[in-house]
């Protein structure tokens, strides 16, 4: 139970921290990327755009190209970790450990659909025309997701030790009945 309340806190971990930060065009302005929003600074003001209303500009046409596509792209990465999240949420209350992969793999998956927006954004080396990127938060999630696997696979192998050594000894009313018998 302590090791699912741990796998819970690091994923919720992940919904605190910047996922990426970048600097606009050539210094115009800066910002930080986290699941749910970004806030950026430029030469015309500060700006907090939530992810539906960043939704919202790609569908009606505000945001095209490249940046269309890489919000999309985030969109999706953003609903493979809450899926995760929920997983492991269900793995806490109902203490299966096996569940636990699941939301691990859900993690990666949400890990890499970000990395791919960020390249689609700023490039492979994650620096462009558009910009500079930096993604502190993808090798955190990579950090969970690691943890977490390790840690599940750990204890997945320790369960089936202890259920084959529960299948090997007999119980201790039959050793008494074989004694009696002898």
């Amino acid at each position: 139970m302590l090791k699912n309340k741990i796998y819970l806190i690091l994923q919720s971990l992940i919904f605190l921290i910047p996922i990426n930060l970048y600097i606009i065009g050539d210094w115009l302005g800066s910002g930080i990327q986290t699941l749910f929003f970004r806030y950026h600074e430029t030469t015309l003001g500060n700006s907090l755009i939530f992810l539906n209303r960043e939704m919202a500009f790609v569908l009606n046409g505000t945001l095209s190209g490249k940046s269309a596509y890489a919000s999309i792209i985030w969109c999706f990465g953003v609903i493979l970790i809450c899926i995760a999240t929920l997983v492991i949420l269900f793995a806490y209350f109902k203490e299966e450990n096996r569940f636990i992969n699941y939301g691990v793999f859900l993690n990666l998956g949400g890990a890499l659909l970000f990395t791919i927006a960020i390249i689609i954004q700023y490039g492979i080396t994650f620096h462009g025309p558009a910009g500079i990127a930096i993604p502190l938060g993808i090798p955190v999630i990579l950090g969970v997701a690691y943890f977490q696997y390790r840690s599940a696979m750990n204890e997945i192998a320790d369960d089936q030790e202890d259920e084959e050594v529960g299948e090997n000894t007999l119980p201790d009313d039959s050793v008494n009945a074989e004694a009696e018998n002898s």
